[in-house]
């Protein structure tokens, strides 16, 4: 069996387990390619058209219809039946993310609520005479810590991610808006929640003064160095910091708490993940299938977590488990503070997500550079990403 895997953490993870999977299903073999992920789909795509892809492919959730269209998905329904396979551990947006016209289509891997984990700085912010915030706090005490510990140009007190469809829903939605409604055809960026999310990030920098740019540049590397108050991605680097912090790498105390309260009481979310599907040129799915399960177990969701190859398995179980919260807290406080689970993920029904997503980035980065004014700028988002969902579908 050929796995395409993602270079680095991930792959160095499943590499290990390798020998495990072997004993546990005799007689079946189990190869991972590393990919470097900004080449790993171009790579794929390429492989599937010339008929020499793996048997099992990674996915990321913006990415099922492309990857149906192109030959490197099949349905997996079949499959689940006849191993009489067990779903409910998976949180039901997650699932919906990875199926299309209804049928499941990938297994996740990990996954986690977005970009909704506040790494703080614990030492630099009790040092500012600000109370530490904990996962009660609201916009306003971010904002309150933010200025308070920021001396710019060398301490920022939050550094945020200006672009991106894993960061930017997790904002607007913190102020009851979103990018693009549920179904995939409609821009959301001339709402009033939206608008109201695009001005929070907007006065990060511009007015508030305690972002240096809102492009994610360097954001870990700093905060490690100790130059950064909050940040917020996901809950991948917890595992790390907890062991950098144990081996006396990490200059300060620090913590992970989850996303502020936005001013109606809503806390934004997105479901993301990655998960692995099996190929339409593999000769044995069923034996692919086995990949997918063995690398989406509980046990594996909270080991790799262990050892630091990201965020956890995308199952209520696993977030609930003794050994995870252990780590940190932050796992089962998203289960409380979430009870639906995350928010699911949108991606534009025409499956032109890499057009989106480009517009919508390109269009961002105008604003927050002031290269154009925030409301004619907001406006021009709108336009231009209507513009790409309303076109014929690439599926």
């Amino acid at each position: 069996m050929l796995f395409h895997s993602r270079l680095g953490s991930h792959a160095d993870w499943h590499k290990s387990r390798v020998p495990l999977f072997e004993e546990q299903h005799p007689g079946l073999k189990l190869t991972i390619d590393e990919l470097d992920g900004g080449e790993m789909y171009t790579k794929v795509y390429a492989l599937a058209a010339s008929g020499t892809v793996g048997d099992v492919v990674w996915t990321y959730l913006n990415n099922p219809p492309e990857h149906k269209a192109k030959g490197v998905m099949i349905p997996l329904d079949d499959i689940v039946a006849a191993k009489d396979y067990d779903l409910s551990p998976f949180w039901e947006s997650l699932l919906s993310a990875v199926s299309l016209n209804g049928q499941l289509h990938a297994i996740p891997n990990h996954g986690h609520y977005g970009t909704t984990a506040y790494y703080i700085n614990r030492t630099l912010i009790a040092e500012s005479g600000m109370d530490v915030p904990d996962s009660s706090w609201t916009i306003d005490d971010l904002l309150a810590v933010a200025k308070a510990t920021t001396a710019a140009p060398e301490v920022w007190g939050m550094r945020a991610s200006g672009t991106g469809q894993e960061h930017i829903p997790s904002y607007l939605r913190t102020f009851g808006g979103d990018a693009i409604n549920e179904e995939g055809t409609q821009s959301m960026f001339d709402q009033e929640g939206t608008i109201a999310g695009l001005r929070f990030l907007y006065d990060l920098l511009h007015t508030n003064e305690v972002d240096p740019c809102l492009c994610g540049d360097q954001i870990h590397e700093n905060f490690v160095a100790g130059t950064v108050a909050i940040y917020n991605t996901t809950t991948g680097r917890v595992g790390q910091y907890n062991n950098m912090a144990k081996a006396g790498e990490l200059p300060f105390e620090w913590d992970a708490i989850v996303s502020p309260i936005g001013p109606d009481g809503v806390r934004g979310s997105q479901v993301s993940a990655a998960a692995f599907c099996v190929t339409g040129n593999s000769k044995n799915p069923s034996d692919a299938f086995d990949v997918l399960t063995f690398y989406a177990t509980k046990e594996d969701g909270i080991e790799h977590v262990l050892f630091g190859a990201g965020s956890p398995g995308g199952r209520k179980d696993v977030w609930e488990s003794e050994e995870l919260n252990a780590i940190h807290p932050i796992f089962q406080t998203h289960q409380q503070l979430y009870p639906e689970g995350p928010r699911k993920w949108h991606r534009p029904a025409n499956a032109r997500t890499t057009e989106f997503v480009d517009t919508m980035n390109n269009n961002l980065q105008a604003i927050w550079t002031d290269s154009v004014g925030f409301d004619e700028g907001a406006a021009l988002v709108h336009e231009l990403v209507q513009e790409v969902l309303d076109k014929d579908s690439l599926a």
